[in-house]
């Protein structure tokens, strides 16, 4: 949440400028979205970015038809898990705003070739030239890219060659046209070879790039941008529709971040409280992670407490990070106590889910149970670090295990989207909007930290009963006095 909300309060400053937007402008963020709405530029802008999301394989002419259109959809339902809404086009749009101020993707025209693409221009690594080409690498990711003028036959073997790269099964994509060419092959590891010329002047103009598997949207992002000529430069029409969406979206995340660090009250909820110099009071839950006492919990949990105990025993933070939300304690490990076993693999897409915590202490005595499912891989703005949950979650749960169907730990509980600030900014009640670290970034920080987490290899559902006996057993009461 943090990083997508510094992304956007970074890069937006290239669009516009800070304005006020009430409660009754938000909604219109969550009616459906009329991408007719939107001019030739902006449709080129949200198609590069599709591009780069992996969404989109067309050209970027700013003609929307069905391929774009599903490409939208197809971006909204795995980022958001809902059919799009203009807020969804400002993340998008924002999302090549950031690829832009990190490695400075633009559009580029060769005079030599008389071709215009994309060009990462802050981050290209200038290789030495070969025979026939001119050759660079995108330092950010495994992309290479070499241009050069050829002859027919020079044109021919280095078709022939990408043709004959591809070990799949099926048929390597190619066009034949009098005065153009496309070959793309894919190699047996999954990486991709890429050639495209066009007859200008009496030679060939050739672009040839290569990608692995990972950096394949990005390949087709370039590739979808080669164009005859000048191409005018992706951009946002100043007081267009776009910018418009940025400028709301922005505010509600600004207004989000403020209350993040002023208050309890904030957009995401915490048991974080105001920033005072005084020790402050709380709670929330950890869970055994290690035989040498080490437990983990949220960062926020155990943020400017003076003492901690674990289950009443006293406890000392040795790592907290505010980039995961993650900490690290130590405590005295009770003999019948039991170790969390972390899933070796990712929670899925609607996968059934526990959370275990102790949460309103004082109020609720003993553990506390819930069920629910994994219904984003993402969190809030489609954060990689987290994942959305509907398994209901209240204060005091944090830091709890998130478990799945075998008792495996795939998540942290980290936070729940406050109903009340939800209800004012969009006129509507979120229902089970709720968010857990995801398990991956967990046993990264603890392996950052000299922490080896104990996987889990079976794949043996167990009964709701069985879980949340073994989950007592291993999650823990925490203080912050």
């Amino acid at each position: 949440m943090k990083r997508i909300i510094c992304i956007i309060l970074t890069v937006t400053s290239l669009v516009v400028a800070p304005q006020t937007v009430s409660a009754q402008q938000y909604q219109t963020l969550l009616r459906d979205f009329d991408t007719n709405a939107l001019s030739r530029s902006e449709k080129r802008f949200i198609q590069a970015a599709l591009a780069f999301q992996g969404d989109y394989n067309g050209l970027l002419d700013g003609a929307w038809g069905k391929i774009s259109q599903r490409a939208l959809e197809q971006y909204s339902r795995r980022e958001f898990g809902t059919p799009y809404e203009e807020w969804h086009l400002a993340f998008l749009a924002m999302s090549l705003l950031d690829r832009y101020e990190t490695d400075g993707w633009s559009m580029r025209y060769f005079p030599a070739l008389r071709l215009s693409l994309l060009w990462p221009e802050k981050t290209v690594i200038q290789d030495p030239p070969t025979e026939h080409f001119l050759n660079f690498r995108h330092y950010g990711s495994s992309v290479s890219i070499s241009i050069g003028r050829h002859n027919n036959k020079q044109t021919r073997s280095l078709h022939e060659f990408t043709i004959n790269s591809h070990a799949l099964s099926t048929e390597p994509y190619t066009v034949r046209k009098t005065n153009f060419a496309v070959s793309s092959g894919t190699k047996s590891d999954g990486s991709t070879l890429y050639t495209r010329s066009n007859f200008i002047d009496g030679a060939w103009s050739t672009v040839m790039l290569s990608a692995d598997r990972s950096d394949r949207s990005v390949l087709n992002a370039v590739t979808a941008s080669i164009e005859l000529g000048h191409t005018p430069a992706l951009s946002i029409d100043e007081g267009g529709r776009l910018e418009d969406a940025i400028v709301k979206t922005v505010a509600i995340l600004q207004d989000a971040s403020d209350d993040e660090e002023q208050s309890q009250s904030a957009s995401v909820g915490s048991n974080a409280t105001e920033p005072q110099t005084a020790p402050r009071e709380g709670s929330g839950t950890g869970f055994f992670v290690s035989e040498e006492g080490h437990v983990l919990t949220n960062a926020h949990v155990v943020q400017g407490c003076a003492r901690l105990f674990v289950d009443g025993n006293a406890a000392e933070l040795l790592s907290s990070s505010d980039q995961f939300d993650l900490a690290i304690l130590r405590t005295d490990f009770e003999g019948d106590a039991e170790v969390a076993v972390f899933s070796n693999s990712p929670a899925k897409l609607n996968s059934d889910i526990t959370a275990v915590g102790y949460p309103y202490a004082g109020l609720l005595s003993g553990l506390n149970v819930t069920r629910g499912s994994v219904s984003s891989l993402k969190g809030l703005g489609g954060d990689a670090m987290t994942m959305q949950v509907t398994a209901p979650v209240q204060s005091g749960n944090s830091g709890g295990p998130l478990l799945g169907p075998n008792g495996d730990v795939v998540g942290v509980v980290v936070s729940k989207l406050d109903a009340v600030k939800a209800t004012e900014v969009f006129g509507d009640v979120p229902q089970n909007v709720n968010f857990a670290v995801r398990g991956e970034i967990a046993k990264l920080f603890l392996a950052q930290n000299g922490v080896d987490p104990i996987l889990g290899y079976s794949d043996e559902p167990k009964s709701p009963v069985e879980l949340a006996e073994e989950a007592s057993a291993f999650t823990v009461f925490i203080e912050c006095k």
